[in-house]
This record gives C-alpha cells, structure tokens and sequence, in this order.
C-alpha cells in the first residue's frame, strides 16, 4: 500500500492507492490459444455484398452472434474496443496528474470548472457515472435473472470478439481481452439511461452540490464548442430521429411503407453500422447496431420491421437528504437515521509502462439511489433501469419476433426504458409506441421539483404497465410519423391520443420538433402516398412556417433595426423561403441564426436573444464571405477522410444534418442522417428494402474500399439495395 499526497484547489487530499504491477499484454489471463481452438465450437459464414455489408450465417443463433463480432472487429475495432473499456469503467484509463485530480474532485463535489477539467481526460465523466450508479454490482447480483439462451447468445459475440483478437494480436490493445459476457450485460445497463437524458438530471445534481458554481451545469455546452468526442452528449446523444409508416389505405399502390431513419453521430462508439444476421434457429434481421451491441436496434426482417427515435420522459428523481447532524453517514427516513451503503470505486490510472495503480473513490448510496454528499448537504438520484440488467433479452426477442404479438411481447418485458417505436408488417398493421417505463408516483407532489428524502413511500418501486403507456395501432388516418416530438401529435388529428387521459405524473415531454411539423403537412395533405414520395418526404429539407424555430425568426421581422445593413439583412431574410436546397441563396445565413436556437432548445438552455443571434450572423456572414448570398452548395458539407462533398440538409429538417459553427463559415457534419432504410410489402406482401449509410460499410477501416463508397449516393439522396434475399 503507498500512501500519495496531492495539493488540489489549495486543498490537501491523501488517497489510498494500491499499486499494481502488470503484464500488460496478459492483465485478464488471457490464453490466445484458447480462443483460437474456441471457434471450432461455432458453424458461421461471412458473406459481403458489393457494398462490404456484411450477410452473416450461424447454424444456431450463438454462431451467427460469433460471426457478428468478427465482422464488426474487421470493420471498427476502434470502437468495439472502446465501448469494452466503458462496459467496465475504464474509458478514461487516465494517467495521474493533477488535471486528473481536479477532475474527479469537481465530478464528486461540483466545485470547479468541469469543463476546463474534464477536457483533459477523454471519458473520464463517464468512468464516474459507470461507478456512481454502482453497474459493477447490480450485474453480479442480477446477471443470473437473463435466460440461458440469450447468455449463449451473448457468448457468441464475445468469444467472437476474442477469437478476433486471438487471430490478430498486433491489431488488438491485448490488455482488454478476454471480452466476457458480463461486460456485454453491463455495458447495455449502462447505456439505456443515458439514452433518455439522465445526463440532464446528473447536471442538475452537481448543481444542488454548490449553488455558487453554475458552470457545472454546462456539461451539455461540449458541443456547442466544437468538443465532439468530450461530454456525455457526444458520445451518446443523438440529436434527432424520424420514422414513418403508411398503411396500404393511403398509399398509391396498395403497400405498406416504413422508413426507418434514426439520428446518431456520424462516426464514432454510437454511429450506425449495418448488418444481415440469419441463423437455422429463426434469426434473420437486417439493420443499424451501435459498436460492441450484439443486437440489431433499428431494422427489419422479412415479416416486419420497426424505427426507433429517441424520447424523453421525466425518468429520474433527485432527493434532497438530511443529514445526521452528529454523524454526517446517515440520513433520515421514516423517523430513523439510516446508515449510508458506503463503496469504494476504484479508477484505474497508468503510472508508466506496464505500472498502474487503482484509485480508489468512496461513492455512497441510499435507499433512494446514488448520492452525492459532503459535510453538510446530500441528494440522492433515483432512475429507471437502474436496477434493469435483462435488455440483451428483450432485444433478442424483438430481432427474431415474426409478427406483432411477438414483437408487443419483447417490449411489455419492460426491460427497454424508453424509445418511440414505429412499427410496420407484411400484414399491413402500422404502430406508434411511446416506449416508457414509467414509475408509479405519488400526484400529491411535484415530481419536477427535488423531493424530500426522509419519507420511503415516495421512493418509487412500481411502473405503469405497458398497456397504459401512449400507442396507437392501425389510426384510420393511415399513416404515422415520430421525430422525437411528444407522444400526442404523430398523426392525423381525429386520431391522435390525449394527454388528459394519462398520469401526469409519468412527465411526457412537450415539445414540438420542426420535423414534426413537416411531417404532418407532407403526410396529412397526401391521400395517396407512393414509395418513391416517402422517400421525398424523408429527404424534405424545409422549415415550416408553424415551426418553433420560424417563431424565432419572426422576432427579427418584428424588430425595427436604424442600420441600413441590419435593415437590408433583415430584408433578405424575410426572403427566405425556410429551404436548405442547393442552390438556395438564403439558406446559409437562416441556418446560421436557426442553429444556436436549435442548440439551445436540445440542451434545455435558455432560448438566445434572437437580435443578437442575427447581427452577429450578418458580421460573420460579411467578415466571412462578403455577402449574405451564398449558395447552400458552397458552405454544407460531408467529409470522409479526403472527399469532401456537398449535402442538402439541416438542423430539425426531415434532412436532418448537424454541423457545428466553424470560424470560417464552411459547415461540416457531425450528426444526423446516417443509415437509413427504406421498406415497402407490396399487394402481394412481397418485400422491397433501400438502405443507405453516410459513409460505408467499413465505418473504421480506411484501407477498405468500403470506407466511402457510399458517400456520394448518401449526398444524392439515393439508397442501394440491402442485398436481404
């Protein structure tokens, strides 16, 4: 044991560390013989098609998983290896230095500038909520409630990955292997919640920690600062979605039409990879997965196929704890003092060469949750899926359901937090879920607000079941839409669900996106809908006049401005007719003052002064350019290694494409529009599949000829063919 002493924010620390000496090339007894022999035990084939997608085979659905991780290790080792490291709490894997220090003080306490010491340590916030929601633990004590079949399952991707590793030794970090099934389990328990925003709900928590240090609720501005790789966000917070279906009553041609097409970063550990995984036990599903998954999220198979965009319901609680006055380890509840679960977490930190030490963080827990407390305040957090380890299952299910009832089944598991779903078959059923696990609260509080810890009765232990949560299947209108807009507007208005016949207690969100708008006005007005339209509809690239973001802008028409320039400026945008085409002359400078506007409204931040906004677009649009026309062609890209090309598109349009601002006004994108799929069963429910990625099958791999070949299909707006049958 060795003893270090640390001065941190004139503060003296004394931390406890173990050092560790390592075999850096054999820290987990990893025996790459073994896994060489292991594959023996799998029957597989990879087949890729033209576009390098891979088609995989496994005699039961174990082998296909085997095969699965082979193909995804060949195409974004990278990001495979990454999320390994997450999936235990060691993404940041830091060398120790005093930024190091400052960091993980300020994510314990909330003192400091979180931002200025985060950015040193790439991952290091999430180590920190890896071990403050204790997933270590809650896997051992609950891994034994998923069913063997899916165990296997899992096994098949993670010896996959290993016999990989064991096949090319100097492309692996050796360290991280053997992938084992309890790292595939914790990192899907950890990442559901930071689907729904529980980033938003940490942020506030910090906050309460320190009233005095607001920049810590900041954590979220990352992106606006161009830190792509370097906030909770980035790495897992798509910026939209979209998903349409249309029954055979509103189409032009007796079909049935989905379009799937859900809004990830465009590279990195949470950017869409496509695959066809088919085995002799019933699986056979084709779509986008995220590096490390061994599942598909978004897809079809040849019966139906389903959407997903991301939704937000209120799904964390924060608790405002007293403390024992004479033993500041305790909180009340109920009348009693009870003792605080005290753990030490421990990070892991590179001295040099093959030295590491572990770093030991004492992190408490409550009846409540995690908790957050110094000498004179706590709070504790309370969050759906906390306690959920059983998601492979569900997702297992969904990707080999042959029809409705199976697929509803999956779902009623409860095992997936949240997400809106679309759903469409070859029987011609349409359906919208808002998917929420939703806890059962008390109406008699205010579940937006903190909540007294000292009463048990309002830690929540139940949900709503799955029946009672917004879902509308086959609406006379014929068609559905989910753009991440509330579960109350996603179709015709005769036929959609009202708020007042749900509890308001499960906090479903209010907001309207632009894309929704525009969907409803393609959608709606169209009684006959072909697939070539949806298609159209999907690659819409306009802001409606209906739109929170026009609403923005009409503040600026309203504005009386002295200045000729600002008058002019205000002229040519009243122009504008709210398109991103192009050859639009108007589009770069609306978007250019849309976007903080759209930044701010995803982030929660207060909404900017739209005049402000607009004179400081006129001077860096002169500064820049010289003039406010320029054409859409000129200033909105999509960069792959050395291609650089052109792209329709931008923020909240059903085109949706998200580039952050640069200082010399050329936008390139980050997010949005990755893979999509186009699906259609005709009169005769024969199936017809497009699909398309931003970039190519090999998301990673840049000796690949796959690497961009899809490139400039995707800017086109045109999709290939999926190669299913």
């Amino acid at each position: 044991m060795t003893k270090l002493l640390f001065a941190s924010f004139g503060i003296a620390i004394i931390f406890t560390i173990t050092v560790v000496t390592v075999n850096q090339y054999n820290t987990r007894n990893y025996k790459p013989e073994i896994f060489i022999e292991i594959e023996k035990n799998y029957s597989y084939e990879i087949n890729r098609d033209k576009f390098g997608v891979p088609h995989v085979y496994g005699a039961k659905d174990k082998d296909a998983a085997f095969a699965f991780a082979l193909a995804q290790a060949e195409d974004d080792l990278e990001h495979v290896e990454m999320m390994m490291k997450m999936s235990r709490g060691e993404l940041s894997n830091f060398t120790i230095n005093s930024n190091s220090i400052a960091a993980l003080y300020t994510l314990i306490t909330g003192k400091g500038d979180i931002l200025e010491n985060l950015e040193a340590i790439e991952g290091v916030e999430l180590d920190f909520l890896f071990k403050f929601f204790n997933v270590k633990e809650t896997v051992t004590q609950k891994i034994d409630e998923i069913p063997n079949e899916t165990i296997e399952y899992i096994k098949g991707y993670a010896d996959g990955l290993n016999f990989y590793a064991a096949k090319n030794p100097n492309l692996v970090d050796q360290s991280l292997y053997p992938a084992t099934v309890r790292d595939l389990v914790a990192g899907m328990t950890f990442r559901m919640p930071l689907f729904y925003g529980i980033d938003h709900s940490i942020s506030e928590l910090i906050s309460l920690m320190d009233d005095e240090v607001k920049e810590v609720v900041r954590v979220n501005n990352a992106l606006s600062n161009n830190h792509v790789v370097a906030s909770i966000n980035s790495y897992f917070k798509p910026s939209g979605s979209n998903a349409f279906a249309v029954a055979k009553s509103r189409s032009q041609d007796n079909e049935t039409l989905l379009v799937i097409n859900s809004h990830q970063p465009l590279t990195g550990p949470v950017a869409w990879y496509e695959i066809h995984l088919k085995s002799d036990e019933g699986l056979n599903i084709m779509g986008g997965t995220f590096p490390g998954s061994p599942f598909i999220h978004v897809g079809f198979n040849e019966n139906l196929g389903w959407g997903a965009t991301v939704n937000q319901p209120d799904l964390a609680d924060i608790y405002k704890l007293d403390l024992n006055p004479r033993d500041n380890n305790q909180y009340l509840l109920d009348g009693k003092w009870e003792n605080f679960k005290e753990i030490n977490q421990n990070f892991k930190v590179k001295l040099f060469g093959p030295f590491s030490i572990n770093y030991p963080i004492p992190m408490h827990y409550s009846k409540h949750g995690p908790v957050l407390k110094d000498n004179n305040k706590a709070y504790a957090l309370r969050f759906v899926g906390m306690h959920d380890v059983n998601h492979s299952t569900a997702w297992l299910k969904m990707n080999k359901s042959k029809n409705l009832s199976q697929w509803l089944e999956a779902l009623k598991m409860q095992e997936i937090a949240s997400l809106n779903l679309v759903y469409a078959d070859k029987e011609d059923n349409i359906y919208f879920v808002h998917n929420v696990k939703s806890p059962i609260r008390n109406s008699n509080y205010d579940w937006k607000k903190v909540l007294p810890g000292n009463d048990s009765s309002l830690i929540w232990m139940e949900f709503h079941p799955f029946e009672n949560i917004p879902q509308i299947l086959n609406p006379s209108s014929g068609y559905i839409f989910s753009t991440n807009q509330n579960p109350f507007f996603v179709t015709a208005n005769e036929n959609n669900l009202m708020p007042e016949n749900y509890n308001p207690t499960m906090g479903f969100q209010t907001r309207i996106t632009n894309r929704a708008y525009r969907a409803y006005e393609l959608l709606d007005k169209d009684t006959s809908i072909s697939f070539n339209e949806i298609s159209q509809y999907k690659h819409d690239n306009k802001f409606s006049y209906n739109s929170r973001q026009y609403r923005f802008m009409s503040e600026i028409f309203n504005h009386k401005f002295s200045d000729k320039k600002l008058i002019n400026a205000q002229e040519f945008l009243a122009e504008w007719d709210l398109g991103t085409d192009s050859n639009n002359l108007h589009a770069a400078f609306g978007v250019c003052i849309l976007s903080p506007e759209w930044l701010a409204e995803i982030t929660r931040e207060p909404q900017p002064d739209p005049i402000l906004t607009f004179t400081n677009c006129v001077d860096e649009f002169y500064k820049n350019f010289g003039t406010l026309s320029i054409k859409w062609s000129e200033v909105n890209f999509l960069e792959r290694g050395s291609k650089l090309v052109h792209i329709q598109g931008g923020p909240d349009v059903l085109r949706a494409i998200y580039a952050p601002r640069s200082e010399d006004g050329i936008l390139k994108a980050v997010a949005g529009d990755g893979l999509y799929i186009h699906l259609k069963w005709d009169r005769n429910k024969k199936q017809i599949s497009k699909s398309i990625h931003q970039f190519g099958s090999a998301t990673m791999n840049v000796n690949s000829p796959h690497y961009d070949d899809q490139i400039n299909l995707f800017a086109n707006e045109e999709l290939k063919d999926t190669f299913f049958n």
